[in-house]
């Protein structure tokens, strides 16, 4: 039931990039890959993913980079886990590609999965970039 570091990593470089928006100057991979503490060559891969997804943009050429291409307050954990890991489903049986369980009417765990599925789906659409920016904002100017 753990999400892949490919989420963990796709969130702290877009959260970089949160706590610069609205500039609209693109920060470079390399940057953020150093800032961040990511592998250069699997973020160039996972912002690739990210902008097939619609959360980042890219500019090219020597002063090229990534931004976000919508509001931080627009772009939810949920979001992000869906791009990088899909659907999350804490067991095969309630994937959608799943054929149906022959004990599923006896199934007493069931139930219980779905909540599970729908609790976490619900807590990582209720949080967005611009939450995350200001909590870690927050936690920055208290640390003192």
């Amino acid at each position: 039931m753990k999400f892949g570091v490919g989420v963990d990593y796709s969130l702290k470089a877009l959260l970089l990039l949160a706590e610069r928006y609205p500039s609209t100057s693109p920060v470079r991979v390399e940057e953020i890959a150093a800032t961040q503490d990511i592998p250069e060559n699997y973020l160039r891969r996972l912002l690739i993913e990210l902008k097939r997804g619609g959360l980042v943009a890219s500019q090219k050429g020597p002063s090229g980079g990534y931004m976000l291409a919508r509001p931080p307050a627009r772009i939810t954990m949920a979001d992000v886990v869906e791009i990088i890991e899909g659907d999350y489903t804490p067991v095969e049986c309630l994937e959608e590609s799943s054929t149906t369980c022959p004990r599923e009417q006896s199934c007493a765990m069931r139930d219980v999965w779905r909540e599970v599925r729908d609790s976490v789906n619900g807590i990582l659409r209720g949080v967005t970039l611009q939450t995350l920016a200001e909590k870690r904002r927050h936690a920055i100017n208290y640390s003192i």
